[in-house]
């Protein structure tokens, strides 16, 4: 089997990277996996969709592009859609779904929200997580000089960007730590970080090392928060995207308090909730949840890409 597997990878986004090396790892026991990225079109037997290709917040040309990749996809053999999220927001885009999803044999996503946009237009869809949870997490190594880690991206609001600027100083000042601009796309988050000096991993691991020795992270982009997750370091949300406060709720389903969200959350608030008795042992079952599902997912996949083989 000519097995491919497609997303936005080697731009420098360390969450697409991560999505590559866990679908690659998973995938490779069904034989040799090529990766592939726009502006390249797929070909091969079977065609796995990692990330978010169903979205058009970023722009209306990036959804055209890969409902085109993946009708070609079915038009050479066969396309997957493994956990991936949907963030459609014009009627236009929202119409052409049933068409570009047409033929394509297996769809999963990774949240409810996406998984509702689907059924609402009688798309059939199983819904599944993340699989950038299955990473291998370090273990956590925090100690009296551990930062906090500001990540943000460059499309929010100058309002909640300095918000969040503010709030991140303050939480430092507090604990009496430095504070780091942690960038995970290393094309887009220096702009929204400047002023900070930086930490720029180079790659998944490298930022979950970062991550797992930070006292507190602060964070817009999903996988920014999913590599807290992972290693049990507490975090403040940014949900600058449905994606995000998706993820935040799946989380939620474990804890005594709502994570702390800006804008809104003050330091004081949301040092308090993060530190409250038990919070810390909630968010390792809220990972451990999430890993399960994930890991159900993943080898759902793998089991009708076997069936088909």
């Amino acid at each position: 089997m000519d097995l491919v597997l497609y997303g936005y990878f080697g731009k420098g986004n360390l969450g697409d990277e991560a999505l590559g090396l866990v679908w690659r790892e998973r995938l490779s026991p069904l034989g040799p996996v090529r990766m592939l990225s726009p502006p390249r079109l797929p070909r091969g037997d079977m065609v796995v969709f990692a990330g978010e290709p169903l979205q058009d917040r970023t722009s209306r040309r990036s959804f055209l592009f890969y409902a085109a990749a993946i009708r070609a996809a079915c038009r050479r053999g066969k396309a997957v859609l493994g956990a991936v999220g949907v963030d459609l927001r014009s009627r236009i885009s929202l119409e052409l779904l049933p068409r570009v999803l047409r033929g394509v044999a297996y769809i999963s996503v990774r949240d409810p929200r996406s998984r509702a946009v689907l059924r609402s237009l009688d798309i059939p869809v199983r819904e599944a997580r993340d699989v950038a949870l299955l990473l291998p997490a370090p273990c956590t190594r925090k100690g009296p000089g551990s930062p906090v880690l500001l990540n943000l991206v460059p499309m929010l609001p100058g309002k909640v960007r300095r918000e969040a600027l503010a709030f991140a100083r303050g939480v430092a000042r507090e604990l009496g730590r430095e504070l780091y601009g942690f960038v995970m796309d290393q094309v887009e988050d220096g702009v929204a970080l400047r002023g900070l000096p930086l930490i720029v991993p180079r790659s998944p691991a490298e930022a979950l090392e970062a991550i797992a020795s930070a006292s507190l992270l602060i964070g817009s982009r999903l996988h920014s928060l999913e590599f807290a997750l992972l290693c049990g370091t507490p975090f403040v949300a940014i949900p600058y995207a449905p994606k995000v406060e998706s993820f935040l709720r799946l989380v939620e389903r474990e804890l005594p308090l709502p994570v702390p969200r800006l804008p809104g959350a003050t330091p004081g608030e949301a040092l308090e909730a993060i530190l409250t008795d038990g919070y810390g042992k909630r968010l390792v079952r809220a990972r451990e949840r999430l890993r399960d599902e994930a890991e159900e997912g993943m080898r759902d996949v793998i089991r009708f890409l076997r069936e088909m083989a």
